[in-house]
Formats: structure tokens, sequence, C-alpha cells
């Protein structure tokens, strides 16, 4: 049976942890930036509108989760007589001083999580208190959580599989239609090339999309009409299928190679440890697993068996992790830690059936994939 969080914004708290050098004069402003129930990039828009300025004159360090409360920095270049404080629907920004450095993605400390976990049983607290202590010693495997991933919980395919075979319009109809509303993607689908009609029936909110739709009415290739997307929008489709690989790829090691309880996540499922021997953690507690192993060869033979034996799977020849479309390379090298350790986890609260929970992650590490790690159980929002 699925946990449940964030029934209400106020079960999922998140604050960023950041040092910021602050002046009282200075090229950038930083402010405080707190909402509810709003996505990050929406709240940014937003606050461009209301002091007038271009969307990329402001600066953040990641995004925050939709449904949650959250506090985070950003920082705003060269505006001038700029509010100390400016409220917006379900936002309201505090300054807090200057700097000469703007903001950048993934340039934090990390992140501190209060979180309600509801649906608890018996069975739950039970496995809780042994991975408890597991986590505590031990840590949790480093995998990419939901947010990574986008639309792809509602579509058929990765965009990216359909731009390595120059199937430009596969490609924008994957990334248009798949949505959580079965009967909207249903008629979205019939509507495919009857653009005015398209756009009439497109969400509210999806202005980017909206833009490519009104270049295809125009006349234009399925191909330019990626082009009309933000670059950072284009990137979100490598970003999903890399992540995706690499989880793959640590799954596929845990099961391999450890003790082990896996719970459902997406389409897909996750293999967390759930025995730990001093002698094999002091083995793996440092691994780094690649995204390709190209520029960043693996260190360790199992993981390099492991993506080798993937990346044929999924039919990724060597030719094709050069490719290039839409403007962007398709496939980036880089490396991730396998495990993280939580700081400070603590129970704050617990009821029969919900418990709250507490703790700071490093960037890029996920509350959710913990959660599911602590329970091991599905984890439904």
């Amino acid at each position: 049976m699925s946990l449940k969080i964030k029934e209400e914004p106020s079960d999922f708290y998140v604050k960023e942890i950041k040092t910021l050098p602050l002046k009282e004069t200075g090229r950038f402003a930083y402010y405080l930036l707190k909402k509810e129930n709003l996505t990050t990039i929406d709240a940014l828009r937003d606050i461009s509108r209301r002091l007038g300025i271009p969307l990329r004159s402001i600066g953040f360090l990641g995004l925050k989760d939709k449904k949650a409360i959250t506090e985070q920095f950003i920082s705003v270049e060269n505006a001038k007589k700029l509010p100390k404080e400016l409220r917006g629907e379900n936002w309201e920004l505090k300054l807090i001083g200057f700097g000469d450095e703007p903001l950048r993605l993934g340039e934090f400390e990390g992140n501190y999580f209060e979180v309600i976990v509801r649906g608890i049983n018996k069975k739950h607290k039970k496995i809780f208190e042994k991975m408890l202590s597991l986590v505590e010693n031990y840590g949790c495997e480093n995998y990419f959580g939901e947010q990574r991933f986008g639309s792809v919980k509602h579509a058929e395919e990765f965009v990216l599989k359909h731009l390595l075979k120059h199937n430009y319009e596969e490609a924008m109809k994957e990334y248009l239609t798949s949505l959580k509303d079965k009967s909207l993607r249903k008629q979205l689908l019939k509507a495919w090339r009857d653009w005015d009609r398209f756009l009439a029936l497109m969400p509210k909110g999806s202005q980017v999309e909206v833009e490519a739709v009104k270049a295809l009415r125009r006349g234009e290739s399925f191909k330019n009409a990626f082009m009309v997307l933000p670059k950072n929008v284009r990137l979100m489709f490598v970003f999903a299928y890399q992540s995706y690989l690499w989880n793959r790829y640590l799954y596929t090691f845990v099961v391999r190679y450890l003790p082990h309880c896996k719970t459902p996540f997406l389409k897909w499922e996750l293999a967390f440890f759930n025995e730990m021997k001093e002698k094999i953690w002091e083995e793996i507690k440092d691994l780094e697993i690649p995204y390709l192993g190209i520029d960043y060869p693996p260190q360790n033979k199992k993981i390099e068996l492991i993506i080798k034996e993937l990346l044929e799977e999924e039919g990724i020849t060597p030719k094709m992790l050069m490719a290039e479309r839409i403007g962007i390379k398709l496939f980036s090298d880089g490396v991730r830690k396998a495990f993280f350790k939580p700081q400070n986890l603590k129970v704050l609260e617990e009821k029969r059936n919900s418990m709250k929970l507490a703790f700071t992650l490093p960037p890029g590490s996920y509350a959710t994939v913990l959660l599911r790690k602590l329970f091991c159980s599905d984890i439904r929002d």
C-alpha cells in the first residue's frame, strides 16, 4: 500500500540552505522567496512581470516543489528602485541584502525538510525502525526523484528516443500530449495537425508549448517548432532520459550485489539495500556512477559492465552518444554519487497513522527517494 505525502501544502516544507556574502550595495539584490502551492518557475515569471524585468535577470539555486511550502533565495540583476518586500498570489519576497554575483543553479549547501507521511500502518513502523538505523549508519541510494522526469510519467516513450531517430513529429506529439488527463490526451491526439482546434484544447499555463504549436500553425516544420522552445525546456528531454539510465545502473547494482527491498517508482522500480556489512560498505561508500562512462570511465568494474549491458539493451550505440538534435547534444557525461547521507534525521511527531520527519539533504538528492527507503514503500503525492 502506498504512503501519502503532500495531502496539504503544509505537509511538505522545504527551506534552501545557502550562506550568502551579504553587502549593503551590489550589482545583485538577494531576496528570500516564500511560496505555497506554486512552482518556482511560475513564481519567477510573476515576479519578473511585477518588477518589469526580463526573466533571465533573475537567478535561483534550484527548483522547489509545487505542492509544498518552500523558502528559497533569488538574485535580481540591475533593477532600479527595488522594493524591500513584494507579494503576489501564493508568494512573497523579502529583500535580505546585496552582492556582486548572481545565484546559479546547484550552488547551495542543501535543503532542510519537514514532511508529514500519512497512511502508515504497523508494518510500515516496523520497517521504519530497522531502516532508520540503516540510513543513519550507511545512507541511502541517490536515485533521481519524480521531479526529474516531468511529463515522462504519463508518456509512452522518452522524447529523446524519437529525436534519436529524427522522428520530430512523434517527438513533438509525445511532448505535447503526455498528460495525466487521459480524456484530454485523447482529444489532443484526435485534433493533431488541426492546430486551431489543438490550441483551443491545450491546458492553461502551457505558454512555451503554445508558441511551438503556433509555429506549426504558421507552417514551420516539427524540427523548427522544437527550436521555439527555450533551451532549458529542450534540455529537460536529455535530463529525463539520462536520469532514467542512471537510475537503472544503480538499481541493477543494488539488485545484483546487495540484500534489498523494492518499491514502485512511476512506471519502474527502485531497489534499496536493507542489510549492510561494514566490509562491503567500506568498498562502496564512495562509489560514483557516470552517466555514460566515456569522459568519466567507471572506477568500479561491476558498474562498467552494468553500463555496457544497459546501453546495449536500450539500443544506444557509441555513435548515438555523439548525436546532436534540435540545437542540443542529446547526451553528456558526468558522475553522480551512488549514495548520500541525510543529516539530522528526526521524528518530530508520531501519530497512529502518520509521522512527521525532519532532515537535511545535500543538493541533488530527493526527499521522496529517502522516504521510499525508510518505509520500503511507494510514496504518492
